[in-house]
Formats: C-alpha cells, sequence, structure tokens
C-alpha cells in the first residue's frame, strides 16, 4: 500500500484493505479508497475510522467511502451497496497499520556525509549514516548505522547516538550525551543544556551558579517534539527510558528520571529531580515540583500543579494536584460558591433583623 505522491494517495479496494487489517467487511467490497480523512472532512474515495458511539450518528452524512469501525459499534443508515464498513477489534490500532503502510516518512539527506557538514576528523560515523548540511559532530562522537541528522544539527564532543536514529533540523546535543536507536528528536530541541542549579542571591552575594558536569541518557524509542528541553544532571545522568514520549514545548528539568513507556503532553514543566514511573501518562501545560515521584501507570490531567508525590494507578487533577475525585467535587463546590455566598448572606441578615 505505497503512497503515490505527495498527497499521500493510494489505490486499493475496500475489500483488499479489509484483509490486510483482518477485518470483517460489512458492504461493497469493490469500493476504490485512495485517501484516508476524517469522517466529516473526507470526500469520495476516503477511507475513516469509527472508534465509539459517539462518532457512529456522523456515518450517515459523511463522504466517506469506507471506514474502520470497533467491534461492537453499530451504524445505522449504512448503505452496504455503495459504501463499506470494516469491522475490526479496534479502530485506532486498524489505522494506525494503514497510517504506517501509506506515511511517506521524512525526505532525509543522501547516505555519506555533506559537503556542507562539519564533522570533526575523530568521530566515528557510520558508512550509512546521514549527515545532511549544515551539521557539526563534535571530537570522539559516535553516530550510528541508518541514523540521520537532516540538516543544521550540532552534536558536541564524545556524544553517541544509536542506529536509525532521525534528527531534524536544528537539534542541539552538547556534549556527553547519549542517544539510543530509532529515536525521534525534533526541530529546535536542546539536549543537554545545564540543569538549572542556581544559589539564589543575599544581600551580600550575587546568585551563584551551580557547575553542572552531569549528562543526559536516553534510551531507545525515543521521540522528543519540536522546541523541546531535557537539561544536564547536576552530578549522574537525567534519563528517559526506553519508548519515552515527549510533545512539543516539554522541559524536562536537571536529573529527572522518567521510566519507560512515559508519555508527556505538550508545554508541560518538570522540575529537578522529578521521577516518573513507567506507563505514566501526564496531560499538557502540567507543572510538577521538583522531586516530587510520580507512581507508575498514574495519570495527570492537563492544566495540573503537582506538588506532592503521585501513588501509582492514580489520576490526579486541580491546583495543587490531588486526587481527581477530589479535585472535580471542589470545582463543582466552586462553581455554586457565588450563588452559596449570596443565600448564606441573605439569611443571616434575616436572622438578625429578627434578633
Amino acid at each position: 500500500m505505497p503512497a503515490s505522491d505527495a498527497n499521500i494517495e493510494v489505490s486499493i479496494t475496500a475489500g483488499q484493505l479489509a484483509e490486510i487489517v483482518a477485518g470483517r467487511l460489512v458492504g461493497n467490497p469493490d469500493v476504490e479508497l485512495n485517501t484516508v480523512a476524517g469522517i466529516d472532512e473526507g470526500a469520495a474515495g476516503a477511507l475513516t475510522f469509527i472508534r465509539s458511539d459517539a462518532f457512529s450518528g456522523n456515518w450517515a452524512t459523511s463522504a466517506c467511502s469506507a471506514a474502520l469501525v470497533t467491534q461492537g459499534i453499530e451504524i445505522p443508515d449504512h448503505n452496504a451497496d455503495a459504501r463499506a464498513l470494516i469491522y475490526v477489534q479496534d479502530a485506532d490500532q486498524a489505522l494506525i497499520r494503514v497510517l504506517r503502510a501509506i506515511d511517506p516518512a521524512n525526505t532525509l539527506p543522501p547516505v555519506g556525509i555533506d559537503k556542507r557538514a562539519s564533522v570533526d576528523p575523530s568521530a566515528d560515523i557510520h558508512p550509512d549514516a546521514r549527515i545532511g548540511p549544515g551539521c557539526v559532530i563534535g571530537a570522539n562522537t559516535t553516530v550510528g548505522k541508518a541514523s540521520a541528522l537532516i540538516a543544521n544539527v550540532y552534536i558536541g564532543a564524545g556524544c553517541t547516538v544509536g542506529s536509525n536514529t532521525i534528527l531534524h533540523p536544528n537539534v542541539s546535543i552538547a556534549d556527553r550525551i547519549a542517544v539510543g536507536s530509532r529515536c525521534v528528536i525534533f526541530a529546535n530541541t536542546v539536549i543537554g543544556a545545564d540543569g538549572f542549579g542556581i544559589i539564589p542571591a543575599t544581600k551580600d552575594q550575587h546568585p551563584i551558579k551551580i557547575p553542572q558536569i552531569g549528562t543526559v541518557v536516553i534510551g531507545d524509542h525515543v521521540e522528543i517534539g519540536a522546541c523541546s528541553t531535557v537539561d544536564r544532571a547536576k552530578l549522574g545522568a537525567t534519563t528517559l527510558g526506553n519508548h519515552v514520549k515527549l510533545d512539543d514545548h516539554v522541559h524536562v528539568g536537571h536529573n529527572c528520571i522518567l521510566h519507560d513507556d512515559v508519555v508527556v503532553c505538550g508545554c508541560t514543566a518538570l522540575g529537578g529531580t522529578v521521577t516518573i514511573g513507567k506507563g505514566t501518562l501526564v496531560g499538557g501545560s502540567v507543572t510538577i515540583r521538583d522531586q516530587v515521584t510520580i507512581g507508575s501507570y498514574a495519570k495527570i490531567a492537563g492544566g495540573a500543579m503537582i506538588m506532592d508525590d503521585v501513588p501509582d494507578e492514580q489520576t490526579y487533577a486541580g491546583m495543587p494536584g490531588m486526587p481527581a475525585r477530589v479535585a472535580l467535587a471542589n470545582h463543582g463546590a466552586m462553581r455554586n460558591l457565588a450563588k452559596f455566598m449570596r443565600t448564606t448572606e441573605r439569611t443571616l441578615k434575616k436572622l438578625t433583623a429578627e434578633k
């Protein structure tokens, strides 16, 4: 199912696609599909997906020709002669398979070192690596097999980059940093800037910077979004485990430890020495105070401010962060606070007048 042009068009029938995703076809197997689109955005020839009952009613008015549907969802007003539904165990998972098949991926520089790059003679660059124009690679740095530095990437001295890792334009990796294999780091991200270690000013002295002599260690299959920062440790290592996913504009402070499978959404800031357990999901615009520990498989709602430790498998929300049920109850109470205060004031005035 290869992409045919820059518009990511394909050519496949609904019947053929049902076989690829091991789905149950309800409808016309000869429906031609040439692209993927949202259920309310697609036109004839588009494949869409229906993951929940909330979207099932949209199918009747959708112009899409076929849909991947999670098993058990009832779809009203389906014209089986003209369109096709493909029932699968999980529509999201099936869609991922489709998108992977048609993903044109990023345009990478050719294999080898571009003549406009600057590579220290002591650097060890695998023959199958791709070093694009404007890249700078420092002394004693290693870049592994099939990794690609697209353009204007800076890697300092004494670094290691594993195999099949892609560094997008203007990524900056400071000295003595380790990046694993099959990672993707998007544009303008900085890995290894100094952690913010400062002794505050007193009446007798200016603020004093604490030297940050540690490193950053990034595991395999890690993805870091654009314009994010992962700071160098004061001592030891700031660590991102395997399969960690950071969105755009995420800040990871010095000496943080993110265990495997952690996902952090955009505009979130982690103070120094934060630990996040395996499989935890952190929502967008979350602030986590320094030295806080968040357990494994926890969930932190967007906009929360976490000031204290969070146990395993708990959901926290609010400012300051607290168990989500408590936060929602408090929020509900706050919405009625003005009305409650007015009622209370009237009652007090009445009681006072009766005296």
